[in-house]
């Protein structure tokens, strides 16, 4: 696995407000990165290049780019210098890199490749954020395909930007401070373009500011002046989960006040199914970036939308997660020495196969009789868990259907010629 040996040591939590953000890396933002890092590396090597469902341009957009690099930063460098890939690269990755200088610098290694033009797009509300995006950009970025909008919102600099991208598939990186700054208008609008053009979505759901814009919702308030405040965070709140979607959210919240985790839970999932119903997407899946292994509460969830789930969730995105949940298992004692916690990786590991084991007959029951292959089957269970990074596929999914084979509730036709299954082998669970 890449970064295997990777520890990531906490620094003192900021306040959370914008204005700070970018002094220290927090460690659930290295997390985003790296996953962004290979995705945009699987994203060029699938789509870039000169086959006919390949381009020879693609787009990549940072709806909400900050500065670019971060004051002290964390979990780049020893991960890209550890990984068999990244390591055939002279790159320039540096853990200061926030998500635009990550995108640039993966533009300027294809670009020397010869292999594909990633054209970027950022997007910079704050006049201050705006100008030193543009300074950082400027180091890095010379003679690559890039552009920087004037200060605006990512709603109000969208059709400028619609059009700018024209007919090329699109990867969307939209990390939107809590809960201000994105609708669902503007989701279905990417959707669109994603089934016209292929790319995906990556949308930041902040659980705990959802929750937060919702607790301002009461029957009554104390003065017209707290209401019209309540009033502003509520509509924030209701545009990014849809149109009328205050009609389920404020008798939701009512119900599970004291239980705001819940609410945050079922609020990810109506826009999940709120996407996959009127965004345009093929598929919607979403994964959590912890700050540690046994976090009951995420810093995030990652929503992602795509026209091509079975290979975009299923296969790369999948193990991108699973990779990072294993780092959350490096910790530092109080003397500083890395240290991974195998007994409680191990037990995570036996408690996550057997759950995932039984799921996965339900789901073989439900194909009934139909022939599938190993590798279809493993993507097919994925996609109905709507839990990315569980297991791995070719190892905790294979091994999973192989038990079930050894226990007798599988049937398999075209078995490997020195093991009894590959994962070309097809496979059927035994009525």
């Amino acid at each position: 696995m890449e970064g295997d040996q990777l520890s990531l040591p906490l620094f003192s939590e900021e306040p959370n407000n914008s204005e700070n953000y970018f002094t220290r890396k927090r460690s659930w933002s290295a997390s985003k990165h790296r996953i962004l890092l290979r995705y945009i590396q699987s994203y060029c090597y699938t789509l870039g290049g000169n086959e006919n469902y390949q381009s020879e341009h693609l787009n990549y957009v940072d709806g909400f780019a900050g500065i670019g690099k971060y004051t002290e930063g964390r979990g780049i460098e020893d991960f890209v210098n550890t990984s068999k890939f990244w390591s055939k690269y002279k790159h320039e990755f540096d853990n200061t890199d926030g998500s635009p200088l990550i995108a640039l610098k993966c533009a300027k290694l294809f670009k020397q490749e010869n292999r594909v033009n990633l054209r970027c797009f950022f997007i910079e509300s704050k006049p201050n954020f705006n100008k030193k995006l543009h300074q950082n950009c400027e180091s890095v970025a010379e003679k690559l395909s890039y552009k920087i909008y004037k200060p605006q919102t990512f709603e109000i600099a969208f059709p400028e930007l619609r059009k700018d991208l024209e007919n090329y598939p699109t990867l969307f990186f939209l990390d939107a401070f809590a809960v201000k700054g994105m609708s669902f208008d503007n989701i279905c609008n990417i959707g669109n373009h994603v089934s016209q053009h292929k790319g995906e979505l990556f949308l930041l759901f902040h659980n705990i500011q959802v929750a937060r814009h919702a607790g301002h919702y009461k029957t009554t308030y104390a003065d017209s002046e707290k209401q019209k405040t309540a009033e502003s965070y509520m509509k924030n709140l209701t545009k990014l989960l849809g149109v009328n979607s205050d009609i389920q959210w404020k008798p939701k919240w009512l119900e599970l006040k004291n239980e705001p985790q819940k609410f945050e839970r079922w609020a990810l999932e109506y826009l999940k199914e709120r996407m996959r119903k009127e965004g345009g997407f093929r598929g919607v899946t979403s994964f959590e970036i912890k700050e540690t292994y046994n976090d009951v509460r995420p810093q995030y969830s990652i929503v992602v939308g795509s026209n091509h789930p079975e290979k975009a969730f299923g296969h790369f995105l999948n193990d991108f997660v699973c990779d990072e949940d294993k780092l959350l298992f490096f910790q530092d004692n109080y003397q500083g020495i890395e240290k991974f916690l195998d007994k409680e990786w191990e037990a995570e590991q036996k408690r996550r196969i057997a759950i995932i084991k039984t799921q996965s007959i339900q789901i073989l029951r439900e194909i009934k009789s139909e022939w599938k292959s190993f590798e279809d089957v493993i993507t097919h269970i994925i996609l109905k868990l709507n839990d990315l990074g569980c297991l791995k596929r070719t190892q905790h999914y294979n091994d999973i259907l192989g038990s079930l084979y050894q226990e007798g509730m599988l049937e398999i036709q075209k078995p490997g010629s020195k093991k009894p299954y590959t994962l070309n082998s097809l496979l059927k669970i035994v009525e």
